[in-house]
């Protein structure tokens, strides 16, 4: 199944977890790519929020 920006709601704010499962990656990759600034997210304590639209950008490029 290929992953669409579709199936991503854009005002929602997705986990680490979620983002992984969703583009097939490790929890500890999503990580990298959020410390690299390669997709942008808001940490809140420990865990990293990502907002949709990030995720859609961040697949489209």
């Amino acid at each position: 199944m290929a992953l669409s920006s579709n199936n991503i709601n854009p005002r929602e704010f997705y986990t680490v977890v979620e983002v992984a499962k969703l583009l097939s990656l490790s929890d500890q990759t999503v990580r990298n790519i959020l410390r690299a600034g390669k997709l942008s997210g808001k940490k809140i304590g420990r865990r990293w929020h990502i907002k949709g639209s990030s995720l859609i950008k961040y697949i489209e490029s």
